[in-house]
């Protein structure tokens, strides 16, 4: 590929699924239905206006549009097999703070000048639905797809995607979080709530 730091298109539905440990009972369509109302109801509480992501069960707002001119969402064909095409993953820098839905206490935060660096490619689902565009419309060269791409068939939540200066607050599932393992301070199977302050977004390098 022309660059190497790419979404996988179809990653999204597969989620639910990765949930799953070899061996273990857990049920994630089960689980959902547990943090269901305990997700609308953070939403809110605290969200001035919520919004729903039927596909997935987010709950969001955008407190700031950003500047939709300042970076856009492509699709890249591989040169080896110009059938099979992904979705750029840019860097972005961004502020943050990340709560525990149950608790409403801070497992996370950042909040200074540059801003915390990170690959599109290598953060939580739900940072990526956030990011991303409802549609991808343009294709490595900046012109018009035949047609537009949605990311793992459901599409982001806004219709430019976040851009520098946007800001968003979601409210999501585990199962776009980190689902039934849990990482670090977030216990397994536990609902976050996010607020994001994007800085830049960045194309990727050939070196990323």
């Amino acid at each position: 590929m022309k660059k190497l730091n790419v979404l996988v298109l179809g990653c999204v539905v597969a989620i639910a699924a990765s949930s799953c440990i070899k061996g273990d009972d857990f049920d994630p369509a089960a689980q959902y239905q547990i943090e269901k109302p305990l997700v609308e109801a953070y939403a809110m509480q605290y969200l001035d206006n919520p919004q729903f992501h039927e596909a997935t069960g987010i709950w969001y707002e955008i407190v700031q549009p950003g500047d939709p001119s300042s970076y856009q969402y492509k699709v890249i064909t591989d040169e080896i097999n110009p059938s099979q095409s992904a979705i750029e993953a840019p860097v972005i820098f961004a502020n943050y703070t990340g709560k525990l839905v149950q608790s409403n206490t801070v497992f996370d935060s950042n909040d200074d000048d540059e801003g915390a660096k990170f690959s599109l490619g290598g953060v939580i689902q739900a940072w990526v639905l956030a990011f991303l565009p409802k549609e991808i419309i343009y294709d490595e060269d900046g012109e018009l797809l035949d047609e537009p791409v949605k990311y793992g068939g459901v599409g982001g939540f806004t219709q430019t995607g976040l851009t520098a200066g946007s800001v968003i607050r979601i409210v999501t599932p585990s199962q776009y979080a980190y689902a039934h393992q849990g990482q670090g301070s977030v216990p397994a199977d536990a609902p976050l709530y996010f607020e994001i302050t994007v800085l830049s977004v960045e194309a990727p390098d050939s070196s990323n």
